[in-house]
């Protein structure tokens, strides 16, 4: 079957037409919940049992939808492979359409595709609320709750669930054409499968310890011993702003994507091999030769910055040596510091409040300080490192006066 690009349009166009950004316990998250329980009744997806209209209500609010297409197979279709991508955005006119309505429209149009083929193992397509947010729950600060709930209340046993993919921020590319797959270090055969796949887009695979500070729904499977895999076309320049909007999505990239993960389906759900967790990660072969990769993309980009030039130089050097684990996870942080104007604008500001600070000048790290959290207004840095920014704040107006 193939590929529709309308089909896409559609589901981006919707999720991101009147929902003021789909904020977690809005009406407008609440009808985005509603297309996705209808698009799945459409492409005939099975209601779990437990909740026979595909809603899993979370208890502090917001909506997980789940749909199932069972596995062929007798033997293993009591076990099962996860799709997923969360529906929530951050609300206040963020219309969030890499992060995530094109998610959703990819998961969507999987879920219209698989359901005219067979599997062994079943599938269940997934959309969890609440991942963008920090919320107290029974008075403890969760993200990720959505996914959290799910694992506490599980459709299928947490056994018998082989994997997991979650599909996030995707459809643009400030780089070349690339997909960052994390999270193979987990088992070695879903790494064989993403290497064995075929694709035009360019596979970048690093694993999940190399993220310092950030999160996604991945993050509770794995503390379940669940291989899970993050997909993404990585941030950009309007990532979390107010101009991640649907007219800027590459839809040709939203294709190739799909065409890779289905592919990627198809080989986890029909293997008749057992898939273990790995407990002590394996590295991608091609970790390193990737993470450079992007370090000399991103180089050719701020090469007229001599200190930002310094700062890829050296660590590319030290990548180009015997790296070792803080090296990789340091190059990964410069990454994703340079991958959106905005991002790097907030790393490059907290580079100089850290220097400042060192350096006893205070009141010029305070103003460096202060000139980040004006940056949140346009640009939505995770509200975990705000927080923290803003406790630094306190202790240097109390330090100066």
């Amino acid at each position: 079957m193939e590929i529709s690009e309308s089909n896409l349009r559609k589901h981006v166009r919707y999720l991101t037409s009147n929902f003021q950004g789909r904020e977690f316990g809005s009406m407008e998250n609440e009808m985005a919940v509603k297309y996705v329980q209808k698009c799945f009744q459409e492409y005939e997806l099975e209601a779990p049992t437990k909740f026979p209209e595909y809603i899993q209500k979370l208890p502090e609010g917001g909506q997980n939808v789940i749909g199932i297409l069972y596995g062929q197979d007798n033997e293993f279709s009591k076990e099962c492979v996860i799709i997923e991508a969360h529906h929530d955005h951050l609300g206040d006119g963020f219309v969030g359409a890499s992060d995530n309505a094109a998610g959703v429209a990819i998961l969507l149009e999987i879920a219209r595709i698989f359901a005219k083929k067979k599997t062994n193992r079943s599938l269940l397509f997934a959309c969890f609320d609440a991942e963008e947010q920090l919320l107290t729950i029974k008075g403890k600060q969760q993200m990720m709750y959505g996914a959290s709930y799910y694992i506490d209340n599980p459709v299928f046993d947490l056994k018998k669930t082989v994997s997991m993919l979650t599909l996030d921020t995707l459809g643009r590319n400030n780089l070349q054409n690339l997909i960052l797959i994390l999270g193979s270090e987990r088992s070695l055969f879903i790494q064989d499968i993403i290497y064995e796949c075929s694709t035009d887009l360019r596979k970048i695979l690093f694993s999940i310890d190399k993220l310092t500070g950030l999160k996604g729904n991945y993050i509770p499977f794995i503390e379940k011993k669940i291989p899970s895999l993050f997909i993404s076309n990585g941030m950009h320049q309007d990532y979390h702003s107010k101009n991640d909007t649907e007219e800027k999505l590459q839809y040709e990239l939203l294709i190739q994507d799909i065409e890779l993960i289905s592919e990627l389906i198809y080989a986890i759900s029909n293997s008749n091999k057992k898939l273990d967790f790995c407990k002590n990660p394996i590295c991608p072969k091609s970790e390193v030769e990737d993470i450079l990769y992007l370090l000399r993309l991103l180089q050719e980009l701020v090469w007229q910055n001599k200190g930002s030039a310094e700062q890829f130089n050296y660590i590319i050097n030290k990548l180009e040596d015997k790296p070792s684990r803080n090296d990789l996870k340091q190059a990964v942080q410069i990454i994703l510091g340079f991958m959106t104007p905005n991002f790097a604008k907030f790393y490059l500001l907290l580079n100089d409040a850290q220097i400042a600070e060192k350096r006893k000048e205070y009141s010029l790290a305070l103003n460096h300080y202060q000139e980040i959290i004006t940056l949140y207004d346009q640009y939505r840095i995770p509200y975990v490192w705000i927080q923290a920014i803003k406790d630094k704040i306190t202790k240097l107006e109390e330090r100066i006066h």
